[in-house]
């Protein structure tokens, strides 16, 4: 099993999952670490989405009371926050004020145009030039001045688009860039397991992966983004055998923001 740290409970708006189920899931399944990453969008707030962030202090204390009853699994208190520019001094304030293993820095919204979950976001232009409008905003995000560990589902534009798979060899110029500043910044490439009904492997999938280990990255961690307990760990499996078949033997996990290594 790989160590799963992007999951999310009912602690965020979209999951009515019990935190405690997926740790007793990764009790039941061997596994002594997992990590949440409950979302945190601020640009809801200031755009006047009808979505609710998480309630940190209600998710702080959730997650210590779990870990005075569980000593034989490390919980760790991870965050995944929406990039907007303007949320970044909120999000500096919000990781000086709350100790959070790690940071999740994720592009789920455009300014004007919403979430890209929604039909509405491609609606007066092309794919391409939204899934190019997604990628430039994902290279603003990783180019922002907060104390983020990890990137996370590179390709989330393309989740919900059937056939709409997002290729390196479309956008080569654009990834390229983000890809090397996520290595010359020494941050951490997600690999997501959940693809909704795209049609790609992974997020990122196989080939930016692979970009990415050519341009010399070394930083992978693995999530499911899990939102009930029957997605922990999903495909883990077939991502372990993608990693063994590239060469890829370990992956990372981080706690007080430091990187943890640990075979796979």
């Amino acid at each position: 099993m790989l160590i799963d740290v992007h999951l999310h409970s009912e602690i965020s708006f979209d999951s009515n999952e019990k935190p405690e189920n997926y740790v007793n899931a990764a009790i039941r399944s061997g596994v002594n670490v997992i990590g949440f990453s409950e979302h945190y969008d601020y640009d809801a707030v200031i755009d006047g989405a009808d979505i609710a962030v998480a309630d940190l202090n209600r998710y702080f204390s959730t997650l210590a009371d779990l870990k005075r009853v569980n000593s034989n699994v490390e919980i760790l208190f991870g965050i995944e926050f929406g990039y907007r520019d303007f949320a970044v001094s909120k999000y500096r304030e919000l990781i000086d004020k709350f100790n959070f293993d790690y940071v999740i820095n994720s592009v789920h919204t455009l300014a004007g145009r919403g979430d890209c979950f929604h039909d509405k976001f491609f609606e007066g232009s092309t794919l391409r030039q939204s899934y190019f409008d997604y990628l430039s905003a994902v290279l603003e995000s990783v180019k922002a001045d907060f104390d983020y560990q990890i990137v996370g589902h590179i390709g989330y534009v393309s989740r919900y688009r059937r056939g709409g798979k997002l290729c390196y060899k479309d956008f080569s110029d654009i990834i390229d860039e983000i890809l090397k500043e996520i290595i010359v910044r020494g941050k951490c490439l997600e690999l997501n397991t959940s693809v909704g009904i795209s049609e790609n492997k992974f997020l990122p999938d196989v080939d930016i992966i692979s970009r990415y280990l050519q341009l010399g990255g070394e930083k992978l961690s693995f999530g499911s983004d899990a939102h009930k307990v029957g997605d922990y760990q999903r495909r883990s499996g077939v991502m372990k055998d993608f990693l063994k078949s590239v060469g890829v033997s370990r992956l990372y996990y981080y706690k007080n923001r430091q990187p943890v290594a640990y075979k796979i």
